[in-house]
């Protein structure tokens, strides 16, 4: 389905004929500025199209870029590179190059670099859910949009995701009043494909607003463009979007002729995610016309198409970060040949002054003996250096395998969960199943939590390990926490029958960081369900101590033994437990994350648990009054 906010920014250097000029211009082109400018132009252009070749050319302009001291051309190029990495979903990397573009930026004056990189740190912000950072870096790009040197393409970049931003926090009149803006901004400049985009997010905003008439109308006017402009990919978007409102204003076979159109486009354009939005379209509409076995036909090239460009993502993403793991052990590989190149020059040229003192006599060969001495200690202590290096090196690579160990074996859960709702839709669709039916969505949204909740982990678990986490302490209210707990595994508890109970004097307020503090009870409570049986109980309290809040969860499951406590309470994550109780297996990197941040604040976790007496994980944090 599509989203409202999901904006693009489109070049016409995307089209292939552009693309393939610009790659005849390298095979010609001299190490000079203008192959930097011509490199950086196929990593932009390819960026949200086939990142993993973008990155290759966007790293090759950094290279050259700083080869030839090209500040300017350093700027750009660290910036879109950081784009790639965006797209590969390496945020905490994407970040590091658009500081770094950022200073250059701030060095050269450059008012356009400067919106440009608060505007794309904002962007990765609000991919990361943290709309505080996110805010704050727009609220610098827009102080910054006064000043002369400013392009029309960062602006229509800085409104359309301003629009995003808002529309994401419900806020619509400041979304509108920025789409308005991006609209009327693209429309002085000429800039057509970005007037489409504005024109089918108007629409899709009025369509979720139930007001068809006029969403038909806006995405009408959007499709004229992409049609006149001959843009297959974003054509193929307000297709889709047209035959959603035709499906609702109870229009099924114009619905239908507009999805083929917009399949038929989406592969003119070789937009796979386009093609998957027709497919979702297609089994929808089919569906609605009683076509149960062509809606379960497309509703299977939706899920076949989705696994592919899912596994293809992970694919460029874990690629991108072997690359990363690669370069870094190269420089490091370098920096000690460097360092062994300069000890031998050294050693070489002491010898030589050995051999020469030789030459002298009796004098001359005692200071040799002792050059010689002297070269052997720092032989020595180079070889200890190389030892210690080595030994780290190590335990980076044991690092980086124990990371794709615990994303192969947690990943595998959900992906299973996703499978067996996809064969249910195909068993309920043939018996007619109706409730079987309604059903299905609360299944989804469970695997689909429990997805992103291990996505969530592991990306904070990786932050946290190269230090980059921030801790930003404040006053929080206990009832608000636990209430947000509530209702985000009401669907889950409901489902196992399980009661959910909070129980917290009034007025209980913690001083800690908001986004570690959500993460340590969604990963408690979580788990309490997980290995709570149906029909138990979860609770979770919260009281007031002499050195702090100490915050309780409860289950009724089957408990574990003291030897399993330990394990938990390690400092490393593990495969499997030694000695699984009942259904508890798992890394156990959400309690380690859990424990990491809890220490983070200061304070102390603790599992209390004894087999068949359930598990109380019980956590104290710093008071907030």
């Amino acid at each position: 389905m599509l989203l409202l906010g999901a904006l693009a920014h489109p070049l016409r250097a995307q089209d292939a004929s552009v693309v393939q000029r610009l790659r005849q211009q390298l095979v010609t082109l001299p190490a000079t500025p203008r192959r930097v400018q011509v490199l950086d132009s196929l990593s932009y252009a390819l960026h949200d199209i086939t990142p993993d070749t973008a990155r290759a050319y966007g790293e090759q302009a950094v290279a050259l870029a700083e080869q030839l001291h090209d500040q300017r051309g350093l700027m750009r190029s660290l910036a879109t590179l950081g784009s790639c990495y965006a797209v590969l979903s390496d945020g905490a990397h994407a970040l590091e190059l658009y500081a770094r573009s950022q200073a250059l930026a701030r060095q050269l004056n450059d008012a356009d670099g400067l919106v440009r990189s608060y505007t794309t740190m904002a962007a990765v912000h609000h991919e990361r859910s943290d709309t505080v950072s996110a805010w704050r870096h727009y609220r610098h790009a827009l102080q910054l949009t006064h000043r002369k040197g400013l392009r029309p393409s960062t602006l229509l970049t800085l409104y359309g995701n301003l629009s995003s931003l808002f529309f994401h926090l419900g806020q619509d009149a400041k979304a509108l009043y920025y789409t308005d803006v991006a609209l009327a901004l693209a429309r002085r400049t000429g800039n057509r494909m970005n007037e489409s985009i504005y024109l089918a997010n108007l629409g899709t905003y009025h369509y979720y607003g139930k007001r068809y008439d006029l969403a038909e109308k806006l995405i009408r006017q959007s499709l004229a463009i992409t049609q006149q402009d001959r843009q297959p990919r974003y054509e193929a978007g307000d297709l889709a979007l047209l035959s959603m409102v035709m499906l609702e204003t109870r229009r099924p076979a114009e619905a239908a002729l507009l999805a083929r159109q917009s399949l038929r486009q989406a592969r003119l354009g070789q937009s796979k995610e386009r093609v998957l939005d027709a497919y979702s379209m297609l089994a929808e509409v089919t569906a609605r016309q009683r076509q149960y076995e062509q809606a379960y036909q497309w509703q299977q090239q939706y899920a076949a198409l989705n696994d592919s460009l899912n596994n293809g993502r992970r694919l460029a993403t874990l690629t991108a970060l072997q690359s990363r793991f690669d370069s870094e052990d190269k420089e490091q590989q370098i920096q000690l040949l460097t360092q062994q190149t300069e000890l031998q020059t050294l050693r070489n040229r002491e010898l030589w002054g050995a051999i020469a003192a030789l030459a002298l006599g009796l004098a001359g060969f005692g200071f040799l003996y002792w050059q010689l001495r002297r070269s052997r200690a720092a032989l020595a202590a180079n070889n200890l250096a190389l030892q210690e290096t080595t030994a780290e090196l190590r335990q980076v690579a044991a690092s980086k395998d124990r990371l794709y160990a615990i994303v192969a074996h947690d990943l595998r859960g959900p992906v299973t969960s996703f499978v067996g709702v996809t064969e249910l839709i195909g068993f309920y669709l043939k018996r007619n199943d109706q409730e079987g039916l309604q059903r299905l969505p609360a299944l989804v949204r469970q695997s689909a939590q429990s997805l992103n909740n291990l996505l969530d982990n592991l990306l904070n678990w990786a932050v946290s390990q190269t230090g980059e986490l921030a801790f930003r302490p404040e006053r929080l209210d206990v009832a608000e926490l636990f209430a947000e707990n509530q209702l985000l595994y009401h669907t889950t508890a409901e489902a196992k029958q399980i009661v959910l109970e909070a129980t917290h004097p009034p007025g209980l307020t913690l001083w800690a960081d908001q986004n570690m503090t959500r993460t340590i009870l969604r990963n408690l409570v979580g788990n309490a369900l997980k290995f709570t049986p149906p029909g138990g109980k979860v609770e979770f309290s919260a009281v007031s101590a002499a050195g702090g809040i100490t915050l309780t969860v409860t289950d009724s499951g089957r408990g574990m033994p003291a030897n399993l406590v330990a394990e938990v309470l390690s400092n490393s994550p593990v495969t499997a437990p030694t000695a699984p109780i009942g259904p508890r297996t798992g890394t156990g990197l959400g309690l380690l994350l859990c424990k990491a941040f809890v220490q983070r604040h200061g304070g102390t976790l603790d599992i209390r648990s004894a087999p068949g007496g359930g598990t109380s994980v019980v956590v104290a944090l710093p008071h907030g009054n």
